[in-house]
């Protein structure tokens, strides 16, 4: 028994050495391959090599996640940014978000005022909407946004995770937000659709001719 101790006490130490050699080595800013071992509600560890480090809720996208499940799976392999080393606590700090660009620093590449796209209603509040745009951007639909009749509550016209049209009405990229609007939106397609495909004027002309000389 004694020896059987003394060789698990052992193990453990070795293994405490190791991990010391590993966390040595790691370097904030380097992209580690790991694998996802546990998911919990405020963020996922994974295995980057015989550490696990934590990925906070905050770091695993650029829009809000209501919960790891929605963007990892446990087993999963990924690459991970190397967010913080403690090295006194053993503790690292992960991120996936951070592996790609900052979506506000690239925003007018792929939006503009008066654009109308497909959005996902991802929260609703007392005073509106949040949607995500293209999983890239999280805007807001104020509830005088929404219709143009008077409801106390979006839950009145929308629900979480329902897919809808809106146009950007306010881009503000220094204070990371976005305004939308659902009132219109239908209208604007209509205009947009008769801006791009003229009235056939010589055809209506021809027609109202013939129209005359019948008569």
């Amino acid at each position: 028994i004694l020896s059987e101790r003394a060789v698990a006490e052992r193990a453990r130490q070795e293994r405490e050495k190791e991990k010391e050699k590993f966390l040595a080595e790691l370097v904030e800013g380097d992209v580690r391959r790991g694998r996802v071992t546990s998911l919990a509600n405020f963020g996922a560890f994974v295995d980057i090599g015989g550490v696990d480090g934590l990925i906070h809720l905050s770091e695993l996208a650029w829009t809000h996640v209501a919960h790891p499940r929605d963007v990892l799976n446990v087993g999963d392999d990924i690459d991970v940014y190397i967010l913080n080393v403690d090295r006194d606590q053993q503790r690292v700090a992960l991120s996936l978000k951070r592996l790609e660009p900052e979506p506000w620093s690239q925003v007018f590449d792929f939006y503009h005022i008066d654009q109308i796209v497909d959005a996902v209603v991802t929260k609703l509040t007392n005073f509106g909407a949040f949607a995500r745009i293209d999983d890239r951007i999280e805007g807001l639909i104020h509830i005088s946004e929404i219709t143009d009749k008077n409801i106390t509550h979006p839950r009145e016209i929308l629900s979480e995770g329902e897919a809808i049209k809106v146009r950007i009405i306010h881009i503000d990229p220094e204070r990371r937000r976005m305004g939308l609007s659902m009132k219109d939106v239908e209208a604007q397609e209509d205009w947009a659709d008769y801006q791009e495909e003229p009235p056939d004027l010589e055809a209506d002309a021809h027609n109202s001719d013939e129209t005359e000389g019948e008569a």
